[in-house]
């Protein structure tokens, strides 16, 4: 009689104590929860507010490299692309057109991604010579921007003459790496455009002229 009491008395003990942890791991998962989500909730908020100061202090910017490398911050940097080609529509509205994003980018050196959509296509279901145009550049001119060392120079594309080798369809890649010269007013450069399978699809070659734009006034 007295083993069976004392076994009872174990068990009771036993589930008293599993019942103590269980709860003791409810209220450490809820304080970790409740930690967890504030710093979650504080860092959307601290991103969203961080974002829409940069994009109301750039969005008249003239220096795109300037806004690509100030997007380069925690959790913003993951938008960095959709955040630019906004900023982008408001420096050059025509690149609204196509649905393009930047990728890389760093002086004289742009790399940019351009979607297969319905809009941008010809008759024969690829992508129209318009868009591969602008694609290019848009590409191009960011490529220029980069290395402009006076926020007064201006920039004026006066010819491109755009090579095609293959029907452009699916995503596409254009890149243009070049170095500028310190008395060069005329830049000539080419626009590379690869398709999916990393086979070229365009060449785009680029002559800008560079103009001061106080000499201009004078």
């Amino acid at each position: 009689m007295a083993e069976t009491s004392s076994n009872s008395l174990l068990v009771e003990a036993l589930y008293e104590h599993l019942q103590a942890t269980i709860q003791l791991a409810k209220v450490a998962l809820e304080l970790e929860w409740t930690v967890f989500t504030r710093f979650t909730v504080g860092a959307i908020v601290a991103t969203l507010l961080s974002t829409i100061y940069l994009v109301l202090t750039l969005r008249n910017s003239r220096r795109p490299l300037v806004i690509w490398e100030k997007l380069n911050k925690p959790l913003i940097k993951i938008f960095r692309p959709k955040i630019f080609a906004f900023l982008l529509g408001n420096m050059n509205p025509y690149s609204r057109s196509i649905d393009m994003r930047i990728s890389t980018f760093s002086r004289g050196f742009c790399t940019g991604l351009m979607r297969d959509r319905q809009r941008n296509r010809n008759p024969f279901k690829s992508i129209h010579a318009t868009a591969l145009a602008t694609f290019a550049e848009t590409v191009g001119e960011l490529g220029l921007l980069s290395c402009l060392k006076d926020d007064k120079d201006e920039i004026s594309l006066i010819s491109l003459d755009l090579q095609f080798k293959k029907k452009a369809r699916g995503l596409l890649t254009a890149s243009t790496d070049f170095q500028l010269l310190e008395d060069d007013k005329e830049v000539e450069m080419n626009v590379v455009i690869k398709d999916g399978t990393l086979d070229t699809v365009a060449i785009a070659n680029l002559l800008w002229v560079i103009e001061n734009d106080t000499k201009k006034q004078k």
